[in-house]
């Protein structure tokens, strides 16, 4: 159930920071009631997410240097360079959080497995083979679960990291 909840923040968070992204290129006033109300979250679950107040700043500075006036503003609805720019500075910000985050449960992962290893080990040797089997079949659906959402974080952290390099190219020509 923990881990339903968790999977339920990480998409919430996920679609609160493309929603950001999405606000800062399409133009519209970055604000933390616009984006709660755009993705669907309470402002509370925004205040309480370091990380996106952090990127929801970034995107309000990046508006606010946009406003001044010796600025050149972009052409025919494509996004500035200021922007551009705080875009790849937050999708870097995501590929190391998201690398921390794959680290921590690959870490947390060998954890678990060693405890049980441990547990089943210490256990007298007349535990019936029922429990046994039992505890095998759970240890293999939670590694089975923590395989998949290191699989996820690292489709995701690949799918950044394409976006990074293609809006490098872009900006660079």
């Amino acid at each position: 159930m923990a881990s339903a909840r968790r999977q339920d923040s990480d998409t919430k968070r996920a679609a609160t920071a493309s929603a950001i992204n999405r606000f800062l290129l399409d133009g519209t006033l970055v604000t933390v009631s616009a984006i709660a109300h755009a993705v669907g979250v309470s402002r509370n679950f925004i205040y309480s997410h370091e990380s996106l107040l952090h990127q929801l700043e970034a995107a309000r500075q990046t508006q606010a240097d946009a406003r001044i006036p010796r600025q050149r503003q972009p052409i025919h609805g494509a996004p500035g360079r200021a922007a551009l720019t705080a875009e790849l500075a937050m999708a870097n910000q995501s590929i190391r959080r998201l690398r921390q985050e794959l680290a921590e449960l690959q870490a947390r992962h060998q954890r678990c497995l060693g405890d049980k290893v441990s547990a089943a080990d210490a256990r007298p040797q007349h535990d019936s083979a029922v429990a046994q089997k039992r505890m095998i079949e759970q240890l293999t659906e939670q590694n089975r679960f923590l395989t998949r959402q290191a699989e996820a974080l690292s489709h995701q952290i690949k799918d950044l990291t394409d976006d990074l390099t293609a809006e490098r190219r872009a900006t660079s020509d």
